[in-house]
């Protein structure tokens, strides 16, 4: 996984279990066990607006806009998992996390 870009080494105080589990077609999937960071997770009740939504009510009568770049969004939230390997983290948001998209 180190090698095709999925995780890297880390130095996090945070950590959780790395679990293998079968799929329904007998091949094997690596995940973390993120129950305890999802219990300490406040949720977030409110889904993203719309951004026609957002443009159409709130931005009506401004003449200078910039744009953001929301796909980096998910690079910037990163977990740790614990192997007998080692600790190691994921760059990028990993399924679930409460609060994914």
């Amino acid at each position: 996984m180190i090698v095709q870009g999925i995780c890297r080494p880390s130095k996090s105080p945070w950590s959780s279990p790395l679990h293998v589990v079968p799929k329904k077609n007998g091949e094997l999937r690596v995940c973390g066990d993120y129950r305890r960071l999802n219990s300490i997770t406040t949720p977030d009740h409110y889904p993203i607006p719309r951004v026609k939504d957002f443009f159409t009510h709130q931005l009506s009568d401004e003449t200078i806009l910039s744009a953001i770049d929301l796909n980096r969004s998910y690079q910037q939230i990163k977990t740790a998992i614990i192997t007998p390997m080692g600790l190691f983290e994921f760059p990028r948001m990993t399924p679930g996390l409460k609060n994914a998209g």
